[in-house]
């Protein structure tokens, strides 16, 4: 039957029956909520796009599934040993005019004269300390006895300097006498005297407790050179090292070399004929300071009966 109110105008062409499938073109007008659940199927590729907003909790799993394969680059600030072991240390400082010659072959005798002008004197430094490398190595002896001396651990420190002939500065004494001990040095000149430090070093250890390692800092600037030949300082060092090491005395040789410098005999003969370990803590005499932390580390570390990892040593 006709509708009772027809239309104002016909319709065009109006469809008999409705689509069997949607339009291929969306509607002019969105409608005005969203649908209120997704689309059955998801989009073929992903989005080009992050998601504006971060999910409201983590993943309950980490990204990577394995360590990582190599440690970082950076030490640790903190040591990897306990700090609870008693020792005694016996540091050995080198005085020999290679230290303040400035290449010159002079064995500096004479820079603890009243002259006024020496070869060795240098950097402004008065006679009794001679040059700033001489210096550096006092500070730096200083700054490492301060740091183990206020560890809570029994403790006591002696010191030897060598040129050609070998002082014996003082015997084992509390760290805050010994950098007394220190302030009062006086530069010698001289030649190389390893063999009688490493031996003057032991006897300020043998009346040592039993209950604390005994352990030997040596800092020096180059091979043996007394007694004459060479080959025969290389030996006496050698005979010197291997009696404090059947003592049971741990020895850490220190290296001080110029910047640039290639020859590796003295580092090997330190390394294989000297230390306890094979290592050899090396360093220029403006870097010492740098070695503080690695040689803090070993002494704590040997204190406690453990071996050192850190990596500063060669």
């Amino acid at each position: 039957e006709p509708t009772s109110n027809p239309t104002l105008e016909p319709s065009l062409e109006p469809t008999p029956n409705p689509t069997l499938e949607p339009t291929f073109k969306p509607t002019i007008s969105p409608t005005l909520e969203p649908t209120l659940n997704p689309t059955p199927l998801p989009t073929l590729e992903p989005t080009s796009k992050p998601t504006q907003q971060p999910t409201t909790k983590p993943t309950l799993q980490p990204t990577q599934l394995d360590p990582t394969k190599k440690p970082v680059e950076v030490p640790t600030l903190t040591p990897t040993c306990a700090e609870n072991g008693n020792f005694n240390l016996c540091l050995a400082i080198d005085m020999s005019g290679s230290v303040c010659n400035g290449d010159s072959n002079s064995v500096c005798l004479d820079c603890d004269s009243e002259r006024p002008f020496t070869s060795c004197n240098s950097g402004g430094e008065k006679l009794s300390i001679c040059c700033p490398n001489f210096s550096n190595m006092l500070e730096f002896t200083k700054d490492l006895i301060t740091e183990l001396g206020e560890l809570p651990t029994d403790q006591d420190f002696s010191l030897v300097h060598f040129g050609t002939d070998v002082t014996i500065a003082s015997t084992l004494e509390s760290w805050r006498q010994a950098i007394k001990t220190i302030n009062q040095l006086k530069y010698t000149g001289g030649q190389t005297n390893l063999a009688g430090a490493i031996s003057s070093c032991q006897l300020t250890l043998d009346q040592s407790p039993p209950d604390r390692k005994n352990l030997m800092l040596i800092i020096t600037d180059g091979a043996p050179s007394v007694p004459q030949p060479i080959a025969n300082a290389k030996g006496a060092a050698t005979t010197a090292a291997l009696n404090a090491k059947n003592q049971d005395t741990f020895i850490i040789p220190v290296l001080i070399e110029e910047p640039n410098d290639n020859d590796q005999d003295e580092v090997l003969f330190l390394k294989n004929n000297v230390s306890s370990d094979g290592k050899v803590f090396v360093s220029d005499f403006d870097g010492l300071n740098s070695l503080q932390d690695s040689l803090f580390e070993q002494i704590t570390c040997q204190a406690n009966g453990n071996d050192s990892d850190r990596g500063e040593g060669i």
